[in-house]
């Protein structure tokens, strides 16, 4: 196994930025090159190299959106998870237009971690959000010759606002392997979403109590509150989400476990008005089978607003997933 790891770029120090490169806005990067089949789910715009390891993207952020823009609670502000999308699609596109990845590469997010930063830069203003990303490959492992994890890190800006970082840890499994590894975990054929039934693993928690206004955007199910915790199931209602499930994946992806942790943690505040999601912190340790219940249980964590949400599937922890909360 080879281990490539870059050294911290030279230049200016985190509270002097670099200055940011000349990037398009007008038009949204080849859908294929973020792995998504609806255009409407495409937010990268551009991506543009700056060295072997240094690039710069552009994200456009929709003033309005059915699943991102689903926060009746939160009016004039931008999603969180929809500044984390961006990035995995900045991400995504890096690694097969920068780093030289083949179509036919399957990711798997194994951690990544958002921290905003400047929460007041979060809010709308007349023109969707201009995203911009400074982003840095920090580490490059190969094993066989083939390159199977990136690590990258992001210096984040909205609007020409200094809004946050990222860090985010990808493994990278050419596609016939990454099928040939999951029928052999199954034993057989592996379901994909778009297969399976929706219906509730439980009573399923009403969407105002998720701070939603669309059943579909609610992913919980089973809710009990125990002391100060929450238990729950994650809803199969979120098979039908078209952003969480944009195409028909075969396991639990990282958005959907993230987006769970949010309104568990909002749950646990106790309080009638939805409170911001200023960093989110998530380790995402095995594949979740879409066929197999997921429990998910939610407590307090150290530190002010902090949440912890961790994810089992049949005795295996799955996912943790910390979430701070403005």
């Amino acid at each position: 196994m080879e281990i490539l790891t870059q050294p911290p770029a030279d230049g200016a120090s985190p509270a002097e930025p670099p200055p940011m490169l000349d990037v398009d806005y007008d038009r949204t990067v080849s859908r294929a090159m973020v792995h998504r089949w609806s255009l409407s789910e495409v937010f990268l715009t551009d991506s543009r190299p700056v060295d072997e390891t240094r690039f710069a993207a552009a994200a456009q952020l929709p003033l309005s959106h059915a699943y991102f823009g689903d926060h009746p609670g939160l009016p004039g502000v931008h999603d969180p998870l929809l500044v984390l999308e961006s990035c995995r699609q900045a991400v995504t596109n890096a690694a097969h237009a920068h780093h030289g990845l083949p179509a036919s590469t399957t990711f798997m997010v194994t951690s990544w971690s958002l921290d905003i930063v400047d929460q007041d830069a979060m809010a709308h203003g007349m023109r969707p959000g201009s995203l911009y990303m400074d982003g840095e490959v920090t580490t490059r492992q190969k094993r066989g010759g083939r390159l199977r994890r990136l690590v990258f890190a992001m210096d984040l800006r909205l609007d020409g606002r200094p809004l946050g970082r990222l860090s985010m840890d990808v493994s990278c499994t050419p596609t016939d392997q990454y099928h040939a590894l999951r029928a052999m975990q199954r034993g057989g054929d592996v379901p994909n979403a778009f297969a399976l039934s929706a219906d509730p693993a439980a009573e399923p928690l009403e969407p105002a109590l998720a701070h939603r206004r669309d059943p579909v955007n609610s992913v919980l199910d089973g809710v009990v509150h125990t002391g100060d915790g929450v238990e729950a199931l994650l809803s199969p209602r979120s098979f039908r989400n078209r952003s969480m499930y944009d195409h028909p994946y075969d396991h639990v992806p990282a958005m959907v476990f993230s987006e769970a942790a949010r309104q568990v943690a909002q749950l646990l505040t106790g309080g009638e008005a939805p409170r911001p999601v200023v960093r989110l912190d998530g380790e995402f340790r095995k594949f979740a089978e879409l066929d197999a219940p997921v429990a998910l249980s939610g407590a307090p964590a150290p530190g002010a607003g902090a949440y912890r949400l961790t994810a089992v599937q049949q005795d295996d922890v799955v996912a943790d997933i910390t979430v701070v909360l403005g």
